[in-house]
């Protein structure tokens, strides 16, 4: 009979479940994993620190639709994950993370790089395991994959002793091609009464509004293409929180645009305006609802989540549907056959009337580069086609507020727990996974140096990301609110000492150029682009323009602070 190490069984079991690119950092106790991985056909990418590597497996895991999958070592690099665990779990990303444990004979004795990985990771992932025998490491392979992806999908971690990963065994992997797990129903069943219902009620609503949620994208592109064809179907009005940006597509003429703390003018007041609110894939984030208690008091609100835990949790509903949204779509458009409608022209315009409120004030100094004018030129030369990263901060929300992808998968962001730092591996991940398209990477100048080590992982493998350092020598989001709120006591947020980031790419040996003139910012930004190969332009942008709108705390999501002057530069 044929024997296989541990390691071999980690090895076959990421070949069976599709994986071909994992993102990782070596070590002592994961070290026989990576003596198999030098003869398995799997594409190891070395990042230059753990918690990127989970950023990248879950760039590669939102373009492709596939389970991202990380490896780091015991103790400290297992340590080092639990921010990208904490950042998939909160926004639903598929992962499988492997970790090296110390053997289990001395395991609890603080031994040498000794993590208690179990007790640290359990509150931000769906399942941990750490398997003592080889045999119950046959068990749990499969099953950390298929609880990754199915239901509401998230992040597994798999810690491996050494001494199992080194043992042999007779056994290989079982043949079930879904693992039985007691307990685990990640599918409800939808109440189709309640699902004819929900139709019902839309069917009479006079100012019908949908909010889309990143659930859509999550159930894949059939559910897309569902959703499409309801929204083309109805004209319902749309809204999208940030993980749903792009599932209408970019020719959607009904969509709001982006909802919540910043999102568009017209978005917001939509919901205080519609009498049926129709929230599908979305989990009613504080940052999209503002004051819970003042939250579309006037509608009637109608849920459907693949999580059951997710209805009624934050907000009240009137009818609550937990199941796949696609199943849902599909029976709604099945019914549309013997009884179609669609809602009045007089509600379309009155849910567009307020405009999307993003016009600012002139800055004093017309020769600063605003940041939102760059972004609005950014967004003329990008195609809809291109997949967008970003950084987290005001950036982040400026890019929001303006990106129709063409397709959801193709704009990425830490959403829930909104982790500096994630622009870049995320990139790095999404062109591993879709290496012939256009990658962008819009960061900050605050978030950027969390993660620049990660140009190197980028210059070894010639990808042809580009990077957008947007400077303004502020921890800008945290600065708005000192500002705002704070009597401009700006403590601890001054930037102004950052590095020259176009040279610091140069002597990684990546392109780059700076750009700090109004005038060039359309011929700047097609050069860069268009080059060849990895590049990143650094604009130096004014230090203290806002993000507007902006729902302060305690308002109510229709309650929006509006531009006003930015200080001069």
């Amino acid at each position: 009979m044929t024997k296989h190490t541990g390691a071999d069984l980690v090895i076959q079991a990421l070949l069976r479940n599709g994986v071909d690119t994992v993102f990782g950092y070596p070590g002592g106790a994961i070290m026989p994993l990576y003596d198999a991985l030098y003869d398995a056909p799997i594409t190891h990418i070395l990042t230059r620190h753990e918690q990127m590597a989970v950023h990248a497996a879950e760039g590669y895991a939102r373009v492709s639709g596939k389970v991202g999958v990380c490896i780091a070592t015991s103790g400290p690099g297992a340590t080092n994950l639990v921010t990208g665990l904490a950042d998939a779990w909160m926004d639903s990303t598929p992962i499988v993370a492997i970790t090296g444990q110390v053997a289990t004979h001395l395991i609890g004795t603080d031994a040498f790089q000794e993590a208690n990985v179990v007790g640290v990771s359990t509150a931000v992932t769906k399942q941990t395991f750490q398997p003592r025998t080889t045999e119950e490491l046959i068990e749990c392979l499969d099953e950390a994959f298929y609880i990754a992806r199915s239901g509401r999908p998230g992040p597994v971690i798999v810690d491996i002793p050494k001494d199992v990963l080194i043992k042999a065994t007779e056994r290989g992997l079982s043949h079930a091609e879904t693992p039985v797990i007691p307990g685990y129903k990640p599918h409800p069943s939808p109440n189709w009464h309640d699902v004819s219902r929900a139709l019902d009620i839309i069917r009479n609503a006079k100012k019908p509004l949908i909010i889309i949620g990143g659930g859509c994208k999550m159930s894949g592109m059939k559910t897309v293409e569902l959703f499409r064809k309801f929204c083309a179907q109805t004209g319902i009005p749309v809204t999208s929180t940030l993980h749903g940006l792009g599932s209408t597509g970019p020719d959607y003429p009904f969509h709001l645009g982006l909802l919540g703390m910043h999102g568009l003018k017209r978005a917001n007041k939509a919901v205080g305006k519609c009498d049926v609110l129709v929230a599908l894939g979305m989990r009613f984030d504080d940052r999209v609802t503002g004051a819970p208690d003042k939250f579309a008091k006037q509608a009637r609100i109608l849920h459907v989540d693949i999580d059951p835990a997710e209805i009624n949790k934050l907000i009240p509903v009137e009818l609550g549907i937990a199941g796949d949204l696609g199943e849902v779509l599909e029976t709604w458009l099945d019914e549309f056959e013997t009884a179609p409608f669609t809602v009045s022209q007089e509600w379309q315009a009155e849910a567009f009337a307020p405009g999307d409120g993003l016009k600012l004030p002139e800055l004093l100094n017309r020769s600063v580069i605003p940041p939102t004018d760059l972004l609005d030129a950014f967004f003329e030369v990008v195609p809809s086609t291109a997949v967008v990263t970003t950084d987290v901060g005001q950036h982040q929300m400026w890019a929001a507020q303006r990106a129709r992808p063409a397709d959801p998968h193709w704009f990425i962001t830490s959403g829930g727990l909104g982790t500096m730092g994630f622009g870049l591996p995320s990139a790095i991940g999404a062109q591993f996974a879709c290496p012939d398209k256009l990658v962008v990477a819009v960061v900050g100048d605050g978030g950027f140096q969390m993660s620049i080590a990660e140009l190197a992982t980028l210059k070894r493998h010639q990808l042809p990301i580009k990077i957008l350092v947007m400077d303004n020598k502020y921890l800008g989001m945290v600065r708005q609110w000192q500002e705002l709120f704070y009597q401009g006591r700006y403590s601890a947020v001054d930037l102004r000492d950052n590095p020259d980031f176009a040279a610091i790419a140069a002597a990684y040996g990546i392109h780059s150029a700076t750009l700090n003139q109004r005038e060039h910012i359309h011929e700047t930004l097609v050069n860069w682009l268009t080059h060849p190969g990895p590049a990143l332009l650094h604009c130096e942008c004014h230090i203290a323009e806002n993000v507007f709108p902006m729902i302060p705390a305690g308002a109510a999501i229709d309650e929006m602070m509006e531009a006003a002057p930015a200080v001069k530069a």
